[in-house]
Order: C-alpha cells, then sequence, then structure tokens
C-alpha cells in the first residue's frame, strides 16, 4: 500500500512513459506504475543494496520480474536511454539538486520531485536554470509535503512569490495548499509570539493576505 505522498506522485506521472525512481527504497513505487498500467516499465534504483533488496522482494513477490528492473546506483549515473520520466521523492532538498545537477536533464520528459521540506530552495533552483515548472501539488500525510513537476524547457525566471509558494499552486488554489498556507501561517504566529521579529511578521501578513 502506497502512502499518500507516493500516490499523489503515481497520479503525476504521465501514462505510458517509463519511469525511473531514485531512491526507490522497496521499490513500492515502481511496482504500482507498471501493476496500474500507468507506465508500461519502471526502474527502482537505490545506492544502498540493503533496500535494493527489498525491491527486488516485492518485485518478485508481485511477479513483475522484467517490468521493473532494479539498479544499484548513486542518482541517475546509471539512467537507462528509454527513461522518460524520473523521479526522486523523499530526500533533502541540496541532495536532490545534486542528483539534478549531475544529470542531463534534456533528455528526460517529465521530472517529479518530493522533498522532505524546503521546496522554495529547490523552486529557486529551477528558476535559475529556467527550467519549466508544469505541475504542483500540496499533500498531508502526517506533514505536508510539497511535489513538483517540471522539464528542461525554457523559461523566463519565476518571481519571488511564485518561488515561495509555487505558480502552479497559486494559479489553481486549492483546498490542500490553503489548508497549508493556514498551517503555516498559524506556525509562524506562535513562533513570533515568543520571538517578535519583523520577517516573521512580514511573513504572517503575506500570507494572510494569500489565505484573504
Amino acid at each position: 500500500m502506497l502512502s499518500k505522498r507516493l500516490l499523489a506522485i503515481s497520479e503525476m506521472v504521465e501514462k505510458n512513459r517509463v519511469a525511473y525512481d531514485v531512491g526507490c527504497d522497496h521499490g513500492l513505487l515502481p511496482c504500482f506504475l507498471v501493476r496500474n498500467g500507468i507506465s508500461p516499465k519502471a526502474y527502482a534504483s537505490d545506492i544502498a543494496e540493503g533496500p535494493l533488496a527489498k525491491a527486488k522482494e516485492n518485485i518478485r513477490h508481485q511477479k513483475l520480474d522484467g517490468l521493473v528492473i532494479p539498479i544499484l546506483a548513486d542518482g541517475l549515473s546509471l539512467v537507462p536511454n528509454d527513461v522518460e520520466t524520473v523521479i526522486i521523492a523523499g530526500m533533502g532538498v541540496h541532495t536532490i539538486i545534486s542528483i539534478l545537477e549531475a544529470a542531463n536533464l534534456s533528455s528526460f520528459k517529465q521530472i517529479i520531485c518530493a522533498p522532505n521540506k524546503d521546496m522554495s530552495i529547490l523552486r529557486s533552483y529551477l528558476s535559475s536554470n529556467h527550467l519549466t515548472i508544469g505541475d504542483e501539488r500540496v499533500v498531508h500525510d502526517r506533514f505536508f509535503y510539497e511535489i513538483i513537476v517540471f522539464n528542461s524547457s525554457y523559461h523566463e525566471t519565476y518571481s519571488e512569490k511564485e518561488i515561495k509558494y509555487g505558480p502552479i499552486n497559486l494559479a489553481r488554489r486549492d483546498e490542500i495548499f490553503m489548508d497549508y498556507l493556514k498551517f503555516t501561517r498559524d506556525k509562524l504566529v506562535k513562533i513570533n509570539l515568543k520571538a517578535h521579529k519583523m520577517e516573521y511578521e512580514s511573513a504572517i501578513n503575506e500570507l494572510g493576505s494569500l489565505i484573504e
């Protein structure tokens, strides 16, 4: 059974594209993509042999040998030529950026990233490199997580507000995104009761205006 975050990622994978899951852990996501007809083939990649052994076990158990292929690799260093969608989830944002910087992103049609936190740092990287954000989603899975989909098509730099909150999120303003804004504002209000810092007050006011 997939977590809410992994399930949301699976829904953002474009159908009939070969997927490559970096840091696959137990290989649940690539198995799910193939088993549910989202991807015709998927790769389960991990840098550590332990998680990859678990992935191999799940692949065998679900009878997906030859359709979900385990790869022992660091990031995207051994990515096969037929990969169209790359997924990098559950890592720190700086680790994700280092993986992206070492790869030829133009060879992929779709890149999906879900850092554990600090999505604005990843958006800043995408903006600086003129990459195009195609979709975004906020998921509540015990904590709030952000998921972003982008590609290597050229895009003008994003605004400061878009980098903070996401251009698609701001345009769509769905219920879970608004809940995330309210949660962030309320958390800052509590912190600012003790800190009394201008930067917190400014952020609280900005969040308040977005919510209203």
